[in-house]
């Protein structure tokens, strides 16, 4: 979610602002508002690029041919790009971007990496180009972290019914600082509002079209019940609710796992004639196997989008009707952990795994499942709404009985039927473990004053 305003001017105050050496050695200040926008978007944009220069990308290998014989990973910027990793080594490097304010140059990491991860994917599924460098000519403009400390940068304050301004501060290094006068500045951006201002994360600065963009952060979701419910997740139902429903995730129909399988199968036979033809890298070349990996990328695409829809909206729909939800802690990367080998007494070099095959399949459904994805946005959309998840150990949830706590390995008689040994109680497997997940939050949290 954002805002956008409209830029009705920007005013200085405070230090003359120190934009480097010039050819002769002579340092350089300004108090010119208009001159210091747009240094501030050239320091950031420059941030951005050195980020972005360090991102590998393949560099083919060519013979005297000029056929591909091999792929090698270089810098975007080239073999010989220095690694500016912290923004001390940047500001050491270009004394011009000494005294740009830190959530300035900070917010580049975070801008460079979504919208280089985002680009490949883009690339991957409609096809496209290697994300490329940003241009001086293709506008001006910067991102600032809001910062509410003391000093504070980029907050906003209301000055009318209809008018606002936000300031970025920023402080010249000891070094450069003018003779005369104090070290910190302040830059006063006049904008225009239209509506209540809502908290906001950072602001985005378009200096080109004279605009200005909060990002805000996430509204809470409006409560619309206090229940309390008990979540038990698993493969072959998605979510079992201690109440006794079932909230399933789509999976793929029959039609689409062909068509991916086929998919794959195509590839494979691609490779290996390909491989045949020009060696291990010709594969890389081939329009066809290009052709067919974006059709199978599109479709697998497809499936997760859908995936990732149901998570949203099943979790919005629980973290308003419930105020306190308790779920299990499944460590899946220990759940899906592959077998270790043992050798083999009959042949010394080989290795045995016992039921892997087996194991895999379950890795699968519980990998495809997206457990881990659940449980993080629902514990977000009830800690921005008020709401408490409560999250208790898993051991044996399955096997005690909800009714008279009697466990037992063998209450459990399938995956789906529960049936006491004890006092006979029968119920569904999942619902039964989903209940004593909400009995042990009750008691962890002070039972019904939870």
């Amino acid at each position: 979610m954002s805002q956008k305003v409209r830029i009705d001017g920007v005013k200085h105050a405070g230090a003359s602002v120190f934009l480097g050496v010039d050819h002769c050695g002579n340092p350089c200040w300004t108090r010119n508002p208009e001159r210091i926008m747009v240094w501030l978007c050239d320091g950031w944009r420059t941030r951005f690029n050195q980020r972005r220069e360090q991102r590998p990308h393949d560099i083919p290998v060519k013979d005297e041919t000029g056929e591909i014989i091999d792929w090698l990973k270089e810098p975007l910027g080239g073999p010989d790009v220095p690694k500016l990793v912290l923004d001390r080594e940047a500001r050491l490097r270009c004394s011009w971007m000494a005294a740009v304010p830190s959530p300035i140059l900070a917010s580049t990491n975070k801008v460079e990496s979504s919208e280089w991860f985002a680009g490949l994917k883009r690339k991957k599924t409609i096809g496209g180009r290697i994300p490329g460098f940003k241009s001086r000519h293709r506008g001006l403009g910067f991102v600032c972290w809001r910062n509410a400390s003391r000093s504070g940068n980029a907050i906003f304050h209301k000055t009318g019914r209809k008018s606002g301004v936000v300031v970025i501060t920023g402080m010249n290094p000891k070094r450069w600082v003018k003779p005369g006068e104090k070290a910190h500045w302040r830059i006063i951006v006049h904008v225009r509002v239209g509506q209540e201002m809502r908290p906001y994360t950072s602001v985005h600065v378009d200096w080109t079209h004279r605009t200005l963009v909060y990002v805000n952060m996430p509204l809470p979701l409006p409560r619309t019940g206090d229940g309390v419910i008990g979540l038990d997740r698993g493969c072959v139902h998605t979510l079992a609710l201690s109440d006794g429903t079932f909230m399933d995730m789509p999976k793929p129909s029959k039609a689409e796992l062909k068509r991916l399988k086929y998919l794959q199968r195509k590839m494979a036979r691609q490779d290996r004639t390909n491989e045949a033809r020009g060696g291990g890298t010709a594969k890389f070349a081939s329009k066809r196997r290009r052709k067919t990996l974006s059709e199978f990328n599109a479709l697998q695409g497809y499936i997760v989008r859908r995936r990732n829809d149901w998570i949203e909206k099943t979790t919005t729909t629980l973290a308003k009707a419930d105020i306190l939800i308790a779920m299990e802690d499944l460590d899946v990367q220990a759940m899906t952990k592959r077998p270790k080998p043992r050798p083999d007494p009959d042949n010394p070099g080989r290795h045995l795994y016992n039921g892997a095959k087996a194991k895999a399949g379950l890795d699968r459904s519980i990998l495809s499942s997206n457990l881990s994805r659940l449980m993080k946005r629902l514990q977000d959309k009830m800690n921005a709404n008020g709401g408490k998840p409560v999250i208790v150990p898993a051991a044996y949830t399955s096997q005690a009985c909800h009714k008279c706590g009697h466990v037992a390995k063998g209450n459990r008689e399938s995956q789906a039927v529960f049936h006491c040994v004890e006092c006979g109680y029968e119920a569904n497997a999942d619902v039964n473990a989903a209940k004593n997940i909400l009995d042990r939050a009750l008691s962890e949290t002070g039972g019904g004053t939870a």
